[in-house]
């Protein structure tokens, strides 16, 4: 009698997660914001202890911090912070990119070409445009095999993902340039170019547009803060 109810109750803990990550992720659950297991279990029609056991998980993933008796708060990463983001991921984006260049075969060079397609479609609106991004980098590191690896990327990727979308409503400008950056990268894998792989990757993680527009978006951020906090 207890598998079923186990069962139940962790198909109900990863839908409350994938509801707080997506609402964190896309920003609708911005950095700073209380979240209680009671609210949430109401707005999707759950009991709370599945909700309470997905606020945990996220919370040793770093996209929250559990307050005593007091539901939990949303992550909020500090300019530093999401630059520190970046420069992980463009290490390990750009060893994984090394690995998948060579790897991926005709059908992985063709599914980065549809991606690419994809991504220059979407390049008005943030939404769409952060889910063709993320499955362009995913069709890029296709031929990594190295499942930690990768694994590690996507979380990094996820944690800075509202601030990506936040400069991209902000500076709308960003999409027609970037699409150029990931030409390059389609360019370099479909040629085999596996020795420009890592340092093009990084380059374009950390010395891109999207990467100067960002800082640039957190530093008008910060000064916003500090502006409320000396009117206060």
């Amino acid at each position: 009698m207890m598998a079923p109810r186990d069962l139940g109750r962790r198909s109900a803990t990863e839908e409350a997660y994938d509801h707080l990550l997506e609402a964190i992720r896309t920003g609708r659950l911005p950095g700073g914001t209380h979240v209680t297991a009671e609210e949430v279990a109401r707005r999707i029609g759950m009991s709370r202890i599945p909700v309470r056991e997905a606020m945990r998980q996220l919370a040793t993933e770093g996209y929250m911090t559990i307050r005593s008796n007091r539901g939990a708060q949303v992550t909020s990463l500090s300019p530093a912070e999401v630059t520190e983001l970046y420069e992980m991921r463009a290490v390990l984006e750009g060893l994984a990119f090394r690995d998948s260049v060579g790897a991926l075969g005709p059908r992985g060079i063709a599914e980065c070409e549809r991606a690419l397609a994809l991504l220059e479609q979407a390049r008005s609106d943030p939404d769409w445009f952060v889910s063709a991004h993320n499955a362009l980098h995913d069709a890029l590191g296709a031929g990594c095999t190295r499942r930690r690896l990768w694994g590690e990327i996507v979380r990094l990727r996820t944690a800075a993902e509202p601030y990506l979308r936040m400069t991209l409503r902000m500076s709308p400008t960003a999409f027609a340039n970037t699409v150029s950056e990931h030409e390059a990268l389609v360019r370099c894998a479909a040629e085999g170019r596996r020795d420009e792989a890592e340092a093009l990757m990084r380059a374009h993680i950390l010395g891109g547009d999207i990467a100067e527009l960002l800082a640039e978006a957190l530093r008008e951020q910060a000064r916003g803060s500090q502006a409320k906090g000396s009117g206060s």
